[in-house]
C-alpha cells in the first residue's frame, strides 16, 4: 500500500473496521450519538439566552424575567457540560471495548504466526503493533466520524443563527468558513509519509530496546554497556529527526486553519462594532454574535485535530492491517491424531532455513511408537531442527515426517500440539500460580492429576513448602525457581498433558546432579508406554534410550540401536564418545 495521501482504500478499511468493532456496542454507539446531538444543540441556544439577557437588562425588563433568563442560561451551560462529560465518558468506553477486542485479534494472529515471522520481527516491535497502534486507533473508531459530523452540524446551525440576527453576519462568514473546509481537505493526508516513517523509526527503536534489556546480563558480564549506550545515542538521534519531521508536517495545515480562525474574530469584531455604532445590532445581539462566533472556532479546531488523529490512526490503521492480512507460513491440515504412542517417521527429509544451506539432508528413520530415540551430533548438525519439524514449526523443502502415518501437513495442528510434549531447555516461568503454570491455564486439567505429576517428578518436597499450595503467584513478584526447579516444573507440563509422543531438547543441560538424577528417574517412568525423541549431550540421557540417531554436517551418520552402537569400536557414536562430543 501507498505510504502517499490518504486515499480510497484507507477510507474503506477503515469503515470496514469501524463496522466490524462497533457493530457489538451499537447501543453504546447510538448514545454516544444522542449525546453529541445534545452537546451541540445545547452549545447552540446557549449565547440567545445571554442575547435576551443582556438586551433585557440594559431595556430595564422585570427582575423576574431576568432572573429566569439567567438560570437557563446557567441551566444550558450546566446541560452542556454534563452531555460533554457524559459523552466522554461514552466514548472512552467505546474506545476501550473496540480496542481490546482488536489487541485480542492480533494477539491470536501473532500466536498462529510461524517461526520465520518471530524471528523476523522482534517482541518490542510486535508490542508496539498490539498496544501502540490500537491505542492510537481505538479512539478514532468511537469518536471521529461522529465528531466531524457533529462539528459539521455545529458549524452550520451556528452560521444559521448568525444569519438570523444579521444577514450580514451571515453574508461575511458563510464564504469566510466555506473557504476554510478546501483548505482542510486540501492540507489533509500531506503529512503522511513523515508521519509512517516516525512510526517505524519509533518501532524499530522499541524493538532495539527489547533485545538489549533482555540480554542485560551478557552486556554487563561483558563490559559491552558503553557500546550499548553509545549506539542507543545514535539511534535516539535518527529518531528524533525523523520524529522532529513528522511533527512539523502535522502541525503545517493545523496552523493555517487557526490562522483562519483568528482572523474571523477580529472581523466578527470589528463588524458587530460598526453594526451597533449604527445602532441596527443592540449590545445583546453583538454579545450573541461574539458568542457564536467564539463557538464557531470550535468546530474548526476539532476537526483540525480529529483530522490530525485521523491521519495518525490511518498509518497504524495499514501497520495493523498488513499484520491481520499476513497468513501463517504453515497450512492447517485436517487430520486427527489417535490415542496412545506415536510412530515417528522420517522420509527423505532435507530442510535448511531461508537464506542459507541444508541443516538437514536427507534424513531417514522410523521410530516404532512406545520406543525412545536419541539424536546426538556435534553443534549445528541441525538436531534441535528435528525437533522443531516434528512439532511442526516447520515443514521439510523436501520428503516427509510421519506421525503415526500422517504426514504432519496434514494434520491439524490443535491435534498435532495436543498429542506431542515439546520440553527445551529454555523453560519460560509466566506470571500467574503454580496451577497456571502446570496446566498452562486450562480449567479442565484437575488437580489430583497435577499433584500426582508432582510427585511422580519428585517434586512434591518443594510443593510442600509453597506457602499457598497450587495458589501460590510464580513469576513477576511471585515466588522464584531455580534452573532445576523450572526445568522440573517443565515436565510436570508434559505429564498433565498425557502426551503420545516426547520431544525433549538438551532439557538436562541446565541441571545441577541432584536436580537431573530426580529428572532421569522421573523420565523412567515419564516414558514408559510413550514414544520419545530426545537430544542428548550426556550419557545419562542416553541410557534413556532405544534407539539413536547420529547426525553430521551432511546428514545423518548412523541408526540403530544403542547398546549396539556403543558396543561397536567403530561406531560413529562410540567415536563422539571417546572425543568428548558426549559427556560421560
Amino acid at each position: 500500500m501507498s505510504s502517499v495521501g490518504v486515499g480510497a482504500t484507507d477510507l474503506k478499511a477503515y469503515l470496514l473496521l469501524l463496522r466490524e468493532q462497533l457493530a457489538p456496542q451499537r447501543r453504546r454507539f447510538l448514545l454516544l450519538a444522542a449525546l453529541l446531538l445534545a452537546e451541540i444543540l445545547l452549545q447552540v441556544s446557549q449565547p440567545q439566552f445571554l442575547r435576551y439577557f443582556v438586551n433585557g437588562a440594559l431595556n430595564r425588563a422585570a427582575e423576574g424575567t431576568l432572573l429566569v433568563l439567567g438560570g437557563c442560561y446557567l441551566a444550558t451551560a450546566l446541560a452542556g457540560q454534563t452531555a460533554a462529560v457524559a459523552a466522554q465518558h461514552c466514548g472512552v468506553s467505546v474506545a476501550w471495548n473496540s480496542g481490546d477486542r482488536l489487541r485480542a485479534r492480533l494477539v491470536d494472529q501473532c500466536l498462529r504466526l510461524d517461526a520465520d515471522y518471530h524471528r523476523r520481527h522482534p517482541p518490542g516491535e510486535l508490542l508496539d503493533r498490539i498496544d501502540g497502534d490500537v491505542t492510537k486507533l481505538a479512539g478514532v473508531l468511537s469518536r471521529t466520524v461522529l465528531d466531524v459530523v457533529g462539528q459539521l452540524l455545529l458549524m452550520i446551525c451556528v452560521l444559521a443563527a448568525l444569519c438570523v440576527l444579521d444577514w450580514r453576519l451571515g453574508l461575511l462568514y458563510v464564504p469566510l468558513w466555506g473557504a476554510s473546509l478546501p483548505l482542510l481537505t486540501r492540507g489533509f493526508g500531506r503529512s503522511m509519509p513523515e508521519l509512517e516513517a516516525g512510526r517505524q523509526a519509533g518501532t524499530g527503536l522499541l524493538g532495539w530496546l527489547e533485545e538489549r534489556l533482555s540480554a542485560t546480563e551478557d552486556i554487563r558480564a561483558n563490559g559491552a554497556v558503553p557500546h550499548v549506550l553509545r549506539d542507543l545515542g545514535d539511534r535516539l538521534t535518527a529518531y528524533t529527526a525523523t520524529a522532529a519531521r513528522a511533527a512539523r508536517a502535522a502541525v503545517r495545515w493545523p496552523m493555517s486553519v487557526q490562522a483562519l480562525s483568528q482572523l474571523s474574530f477580529v472581523l466578527a469584531l470589528s463588524l458587530g462594532t460598526w453594526l451597533h455604532q449604527r445602532r441596527e445590532l443592540s449590545t445583546g445581539d453583538v454579545l450573541a454574535a461574539l458568542s457564536y462566533v467564539t463557538v464557531l472556532r470550535q468546530p474548526l479546531s476539532r476537526i483540525t485535530q480529529q483530522l490530525g488523529e485521523f491521519e495518525e490512526a490511518v498509518v497504524s490503521l495499514r501497520r495493523v492491517r498488513r499484520m491481520l492480512a499476513r497468513r501463517p507460513g504453515l497450512a492447517d491440515g485436517t487430520a486427527e491424531l489417535g490415542a496412545g504412542a506415536l510412530p515417528v517417521e522420517f522420509d527423505h527429509v532435507t530442510f535448511a532455513y531461508p537464506g542459507g544451506g541444508n541443516v538437514l539432508s536427507d534424513v531417514s528413520f522410523l521410530l516404532p511408537p512406545g520406543r525412545q530415540l536419541g539424536v546426538v551430533g556435534r553443534t549445528g548438525c541441525g538436531k534441535s531442527t528435528l525437533i522443531r519439524l516434528l512439532f511442526r514449526f516447520h515443514d521439510p523443502d523436501k520428503g516427509a515426517v510421519r506421525l503415526a502415518g500422517h504426514d504432519t501437513r496434514t494434520l491439524r495442528l490443535t491435534s498435532l500440539r495436543g498429542r506431542v510434549a515439546l520440553v527445551t531447555q529454555e523453560v519460560h516461568i509466566l506470571s500467574g500460580t503454580l496451577r497456571d503454570n502446570l496446566t498452562l491455564f486450562d480449567p479442565s486439567v484437575d488437580d489430583r492429576r497435577v499433584l500426582r505429576a508432582l510427585d511422580e517428578v519428585g517434586l512434591t518436597p518443594w510443593y510442600e513448602t509453597l506457602p499457598e499450595g497450587l495458589d501460590t503467584p510464580l513469576g513477576g513478584a511471585g515466588t522464584g525457581l531455580s534452573a532445576g526447579q523450572a526445568q522440573l516444573v517443565a515436565l510436570v507440563r508434559a505429564w498433565v498433558r498425557d502426551p503420545g509422543l516426547v520431544l525433549l531438547d538438551e532439557f538436562s543441560s541446565r541441571l545441577d546432579p541432584h536436580s537431573e538424577q530426580l529428572l532421569h528417574s522421573a523420565l523412567r517412568r515419564f516414558l514408559s508406554g510413550r514414544t520419545a525423541v530426545i537430544v542428548a549431550h550426556r550419557l545419562q540421557t542416553l541410557r534413556e534410550v532405544d534407539q539413536v540417531l547420529v547426525l553430521g554436517e551432511s546428514g545423518p551418520l548412523e541408526y540403530g540401536p544403542r547398546e549396539d552402537l556403543m558396543a561397536h569400536p567403530e561406531s560413529e557414536l562410540g567415536r563422539l564418545l571417546r572425543a568428548g562430543e558426549v559427556i560421560w
